[in-house]
């Protein structure tokens, strides 16, 4: 395959990876809050 392809299949997995870290902070984050609340 092009090097392009694979650059953005890994960008598209970077992005996929962030995505779903960020979904688990906010997450926790709220779950926290909840809690101290």
């Amino acid at each position: 395959p092009p090097p392009f392809t694979v650059s953005n299949n890994a960008l598209i997995a970077v992005l996929v990876v962030f995505g779903a870290v960020a979904i688990i902070v906010a997450v926790v984050a709220f779950v926290m809050r909840r809690r101290n609340l």
